[in-house]
């Protein structure tokens, strides 16, 4: 298995479609268990953030304001 920081390859997005459907398939071609995923804002996502602890795995997701419950509970957090 690879260890480190990697980027594996990419999944054409849809027409008429974003980042948000993509995502989910391409997790769905790596063996995610033990790592730790990192995705941008687009990828904030509760279903995709599930898909990645139902693989075993730990993620890293950038949080922005448009998500403004839980913005708020982080930042009162730190």
């Amino acid at each position: 298995m690879l260890r480190g920081n990697f980027s594996f390859g990419q999944v054409k997005v849809a027409d008429k479609s974003n980042e948000i459907t993509a995502i989910p398939a391409f997790l769905e071609l790596l063996d995610m268990a033990g790592c730790i995923i990192t995705i941008d804002a687009m990828g904030t996502q509760t279903a995709i953030a599930s898909q990645i602890l139902n693989a075993k795995a730990d993620y890293v997701l950038a949080l922005k304001g448009n998500h403004p419950t839980l913005y708020g509970q982080v930042n009162n957090w730190f």
